[in-house]
């Protein structure tokens, strides 16, 4: 498996952790503060994003793309978070790039 295929599968599985986290926590349960996988940094190190600004903005950008998991209707299966994982991989390597996308 190549980087890019493991960093993709790695995003649709924190896509749905996203989405359970989500659940829990509008049923009051608080789940956000006290599960949190972090796949961010294994991902960012796969990445290979550098430090400093390039890294904060990366980080707040891989957040937010997190929070839009509760738009989906998945239920069953992570593989339908595909389209939106490899969406997310594409915005995420511009970021750690410098805005050059795919070297």
């Amino acid at each position: 498996m190549s980087d890019k295929e493991l960093i993709i599968s790695l995003l649709q599985q924190d896509l749905k952790h996203s989405q359970l986290i989500s659940g829990l926590d509008q049923l009051g349960l608080d789940a956000s503060n006290n599960n949190c996988l972090e796949l961010l940094d294994i991902i960012s190190e796969l990445m290979n994003v550098p430090g400093g600004h390039i890294e904060i903005d990366w980080g707040n950008k891989y957040v937010s793309l997190m929070s839009e998991s509760v738009k989906f209707n998945v239920k069953e299966s992570v593989k339908n978070f595909r389209p939106y994982a490899e969406s997310c991989y594409h915005e995420l390597l511009k970021i750690a790039n410098g805005g050059k996308g795919e070297i």
